[in-house]
């Protein structure tokens, strides 16, 4: 009796693609031999996948309930991408190379994935996140900051290569000078040969002769290092700056991570920010709302005569034209926009009263 592959997967007919693979990665670690798993119902997952997976052969198992293989068993094997390679036995079916197993083969044995060749990752530091609180007028005026950082960086002494100075590289004695080391496995699916970068030399495939007396030829150590971030202009609160190189320093010959630095604006008791623009509330006496007038204002960027219509109502809104914040690009700047609030007195003198009466007999 033909086998059910999609009740083996446990998909539905008209499953696509990704929902195969995705029920063939949960049953495959599942049934994993390595993993304690049931060795035939593996098999039996890996053969409805194959066909699943594959269109021509998909078509040709809903059409006819089987796949029709061109030629019989044969010896052969043909190389994983990531640095994997299997070697099939006598009677064994497949190896065209044209069903990828990488992306669930890496999640055992910790292959990269992509390309047909052995090749090495290159190894980089960490990447570092810190939080910076800075004032409202420097977000929108700019300003440079010291930041003091503890973290791994390049040996003082070495200078990252690992050996004394005027030391002699040698060929790595691990890894006989390649930078990488090979590890076979065998499974009843055949031999796996998985490849690594060497622990010893971290992929350079030398070392040094005389190991540096500091960091014992790792090339980094734990230190302070201080250095200067500018913090731009017109910045907005929650924005993320990019520091490339200023992260962590990786093992010999790698590259550093990189420095991330969330801003964070603290709030100002007079302005907000509105876009580019900035805005404030300006109090004003009834007297100058009426008759119009100038006054001073403090500004972010200092003093400012601002004149004030005739005839100024409450909630009006002045704007002073490049006085906002710095937009985005670096070029220009948003206006600041200010709030009338006319201020009433809460107590007022029989003269007061008596001008009031006067206003309101003629109808204001």
């Amino acid at each position: 009796m033909a086998k059910d592959y999609y009740k083996l997967l446990g998909v539905a007919r008209n499953a696509t693609k990704d929902e195969v693979k995705k029920a063939y990665r949960e049953l495959a670690h599942k049934y994993h031999p390595d993993k304690g798993g049931d060795a035939d119902r593996f098999k039996e997952i890996n053969e409805a996948y194959t066909v699943l997976s594959n269109d021509e052969k998909r078509a040709q198992y809903d059409q006819f309930g089987r796949v029709f293989e061109g030629g019989g068993g044969q010896q052969g094997g043909f190389q994983w991408p990531g640095g994997f390679r299997m070697d099939f036995g006598e009677g064994t079916t497949g190896g065209g190379g044209e069903f990828d197993f990488s992306d669930v083969f890496e999640d055992f044995f910790g292959a990269s994935a992509g390309g047909g060749r052995t090749r090495s990752r290159e190894r980089r530091g960490k990447d570092i996140r810190i939080d910076i609180e800075i004032s409202f007028e420097e977000s929108i005026l700019g300003i440079k900051k010291e930041i003091d950082l503890y973290k791994l960086a390049r040996c003082a002494q070495c200078g990252g290569s690992g050996g004394e100075k005027g030391s002699k590289m040698n060929s790595c004695a691990t890894c006989q000078g390649k930078g990488n080391i090979q590890k076979t496995q065998r499974t009843f699916l055949g031999s796996f040969t998985q490849v690594s970068t060497c622990p010893e030399c971290s992929g350079v495939g030398k070392r040094p002769e005389v190991l540096c007396t500091q960091c014992r030829g790792k090339g980094i150590e734990q230190r302070n290092e201080t250095f200067e971030v500018l913090i731009p202009k017109g910045i907005r609160d929650g924005e993320m700056l990019k520091m490339s190189g200023k992260g962590e320093a990786s093992m010999v010959a790698g590259t550093p991570g990189d420095l991330y630095i969330n801003i964070h604006v603290r709030s100002h008791g007079v302005f907000r920010r509105q876009g580019d623009d900035i805005v404030m509330q300006l109090p004003v006496k009834p007297s100058q709302a009426m008759a119009g007038g100038s006054i001073d204002i403090a500004a972010i960027d200092g003093a400012i005569k601002l004149k004030i219509p005739e005839g100024t109502q409450p909630g009006d809104i002045l704007s002073i034209r490049g006085k906002g914040a710095y937009v985005s690009s670096g070029y220009g700047r948003g206006n600041l926009l200010i709030e009338i609030k006319v201020e009433l007195p809460k107590k007022v003198s029989r003269k007061i009263k008596e001008i009031a009466e006067l206003l309101s007999r003629e109808g204001y």
